[in-house]
C-alpha cells in the first residue's frame, strides 16, 4: 500500500504482489498495479513469490509507482517487505511494515533475505506482542523502531442480520450445541486437532455438533480431513462446510469457538467470533490470541492439549451462565480495543509521522 499526500488529504496507490478475487474492491479505493500473477501451489504462491519475480516485474511496477511521487510506503505484511525496500531504495522514502507472521512463515520463505530488509524498514508495526517478542528475540531490530498495534476488524454493522438458520441448513436439532472453528486447511491452523477434540467432546456430549468453516472442497487437504472424520466415526457430528460467503450466520450459530491453531499471530476470526458473544478456547504459546482471551473471554490451555481443550469445551457447553459471561467480556473487549475506529487513528498517526 503506497500513501500519497495531496494538500491535507491522503490518497493511495496500491501495488499488489498478486491479483485475486478482491482486486475489484481494491480498485474502488485506489489505483491498483499487480506485480505478479503466478499460478502455483499455495505454499509456493504465498511464501516464495518474491524470489520468483523477475527484475522486469520489479522495475515496471516501481517505475509506475514512482510517477505518483509517494511520500511513504506501507507494506502490509512481511511478505511484502523486500519489495517495499526496493521501492524505498528507488524513491528515497520511508517504509512502514505491518508484520503478522511468526516462525513458521520462514519455513516457506528465503530466510536469508528478510533480516536485511527488516533492518532497512523505518518502522515495524507488530500485530501482537507475541509477534513483537518473536522478532525482537530473533532479529537485530532496533526496539525503538517497533511497536504493537493490534490487528483489527471492521466496526460492527448493527444493521447486519443473520441470513441463514445454520441448524436448519445442516439438519441440526434445535436443542443441540455447536462448537465452531474457521480457517484454511493447513498444518498451522490445526484442522486435524479440531477433529480430535470433537472425538473427546462427543464421547461425553453426543448431541454436540462441530462445524469447520473454510478450505476449498476440491483440495487434497479437505478430502483428507473428510476421510479422517469418517474413520473417526464422526461423519454425522463433524460438518466440514468449506468456504462460505455468509460467515456471519456461522458465528451467530456457534456456542463455543475453538482456535486450534498451532501458530497464529492474532487471528481476526476470533475477534469476529467475540463480537457474536462466543467464548474462545485457544492454546498457549501459539501466538497472540492468549493476549485477547486471557482468563475471562474463554480459556487458554496448554499447547496442543486435546484433553484440556475438550475439558474446557464441555465446561462451557454445560454452563450457560459462564458461556454468556465470557462471551460478553470478549464482545466488549473486541468492540473497545480491536476495531478500525479504535486502532485506525493510531495507524494514521504513525503514517503521518513518517510523512
Amino acid at each position: 500500500m503506497r500513501w500519497i499526500k495531496e494538500n491535507t488529504s491522503h490518497k493511495m496507490v496500491l501495488a499488489l504482489l498478486e491479483g485475486g478475487d478482491l482486486v475489484p474492491e481494491f480498485e474502488k479505493l485506489a489505483d491498483v498495479y499487480i506485480v505478479n500473477t503466478p499460478k502455483f501451489a499455495l505454499h509456493a504462491r504465498v511464501w516464495s513469490k518474491l524470489n520468483r519475480m523477475s527484475g522486469i516485474d520489479h522495475s515496471n511496477t516501481i517505475n509506475k509507482i514512482a510517477e505518483y511521487l509517494p511520500d511513504v510506503i506501507f507494506a502490509n505484511s512481511l511478505i511484502a517487505i523486500n519489495y517495499a525496500v526496493k521501492l524505498k531504495e528507488k524513491l528515497g522514502v520511508k517504509v512502514i511494515c505491518n508484520i503478522h507472521e511468526l516462525e513458521s512463515a520462514f519455513y516457506y520463505m528465503a530466510h536469508a533475505n528478510y533480516p536485511a530488509a527488516l533492518v532497512k524498514a523505518d518502522w515495524l508495526m507488530m500485530g501482537s506482542y507475541a509477534v513483537k517478542n518473536y522478532y525482537m528475540n530473533n532479529f537485530p531490530i532496533d526496539k525503538n523502531k517497533a511497536s504493537v498495534i493490534y490487528d483489527f476488524i471492521g466496526d460492527e454493522d448493527v444493521s447486519r442480520r443473520t441470513l441463514t438458520d445454520i441448524k436448519s441448513l445442516h439438519n441440526i436439532p434445535l436443542s443441540a450445541k455447536i462448537v465452531g472453528a474457521m480457517g484454511s486447511l493447513n498444518w498451522r491452523k490445526g484442522h486435524d486437532i479440531f477433529s480430535y477434540v470433537a472425538r473427546e467432546v462427543i464421547k461425553h456430549s453426543p448431541d454436540t455438533y462441530f462445524i469447520w468453516v473454510g478450505g476449498k472442497k476440491e483440495s487434497a487437504d479437505y478430502k483428507l480431513l473428510v476421510r479422517e472424520v469418517k474413520l473417526l466415526g464422526l461423519a454425522d457430528r463433524v460438518i466440514l462446510v468449506g468456504e462460505q460467503a455468509d460467515i456471519q450466520s456461522y458465528y451467530e450459530a456457534f456456542d463455543v469457538f475453538l482456535l486450534t491453531s498451532r501458530e497464529d499471530p492474532f487471528p481476526l476470526v476470533c475477534l469476529e467470533s467475540a463480537l457474536a458473544r462466543t467464548p474462545i478456547i485457544c492454546f498457549e504459546n501459539s501466538g497472540g490470541m492468549p493476549e485477547f482471551v486471557r482468563d475471562d473471554a474463554g480459556f487458554v490451555v496448554d499447547y496442543l492439549s486435546i484433553d484440556q481443550m475438550a475439558e474446557k469445551t464441555l465446561l462451557l457447553l454445560g454452563d450457560g451462565s459462564l458461556r454468556e459471561q465470557m462471551g460478553a467480556v470478549g464482545r466488549e473487549r473486541a468492540l473497545n480495543n480491536h476495531t478500525i475506529s479504535k486502532l485506525g487513528p493510531s495507524i494514521l498517526e504513525l503514517i503521518e509521522e513518517a510523512l
